[in-house]
């Protein structure tokens, strides 16, 4: 953006960090499109990046301070989120592989800044994770009592696992969800986990929510919360990939499967 003036860049800027954190409005939408025409491609990763990694630990003394003007919009957008009660996080985009001197010189400010809104967002909303005694009793209420409710049968993903069987119950208004599985392989904790994923129509496909890792300890019908760690707004599409102990930040998506189409 050099041939931008120092103000243009400085919108831009505001308004990428804002659509990251909590998304934008439509007149919004348009004016970030119009900048955007020149910003490098990998400026623009560098910046999603640091929402899509929520789990970095920064160390070190190569941070620095955030731009006053970033700093008072920052601020400003989230009293107004707040506010409105319409926080709306978001991730985007895979990990470049040489981030963008953004990323380096802002990253524990955006990822406080993300941390903070995501954990204000679990606060306000009422998908509070909370003790679930009978997961069966549970999923029945979801279907019998959520106006909203979604409800989709797992299929063949694109490496499937023979007579793995069973659906998905969810809830937006609730942010609250079960999935049941049947004829799932039980897996070691020690060596992979099962991870859902839910796509979101709000936001990338590169990028969908994470639901959750979980375990499948024993054979015949099994029941899981799901668990997402940002808010849902409008789910098209639950996917379980295989990963690693502990999940991943973004999938490569090599082990999928199992797919869930609600549309």
């Amino acid at each position: 953006m050099s041939d931008h003036a120092p103000s243009d860049r400085e919108r831009w800027e505001e308004l990428e960090t804002a659509r990251l954190l909590f998304g934008l409005s439509v007149e919004e939408q348009l004016e970030h499109g119009q900048l955007s025409a020149a910003v490098s491609v990998d400026e623009s990763l560098s910046l999603e990046q640091l929402v899509a990694s929520l789990d970095v630990t920064w160390s070190g003394s190569e941070s620095m301070p955030l731009p006053e003007h970033l700093r008072l919009a920052i601020r400003l957008r989230a009293e107004q989120e707040l506010t409105y009660n319409r926080v709306r996080p978001a991730t985007s985009g895979s990990m470049p592989s040489r981030p963008g001197w953004w990323a380096h010189r802002y990253l524990p400010w955006l990822v406080s800044a993300a941390c903070l809104v995501f954990a204000v967002t679990r606060w306000n909303s009422d998908s509070s994770v909370r003790p679930v005694a009978n997961l069966t009793e549970f999923r029945a209420e979801i279907i019998s009592s959520a106006p909203d409710v979604q409800r989709a049968d797992w299929t063949a993903g694109p490496t499937p696992i023979s007579g793995a069987t069973g659906d998905v119950v969810w809830s937006s208004q609730r942010q609250q969800g079960v999935m049941r599985f049947q004829g799932m392989p039980v897996n070691s904790p020690t060596q992979e986990q099962y991870q859902l994923w839910i796509f979101d129509k709000n936001q990338s496909d590169k990028t969908p929510v994470d639901g959750g890792v979980f375990d499948v300890t024993t054979e015949g019908e099994v029941l899981v919360l799901i668990d997402p760690k940002l808010k849902v707004q409008e789910a098209f599409l639950f996917a379980v990939t295989i990963e690693k102990p502990g999940g991943v930040v973004v999938s490569s998506r090599e082990r999928l499967p199992l797919l869930a189409n609600v549309n």
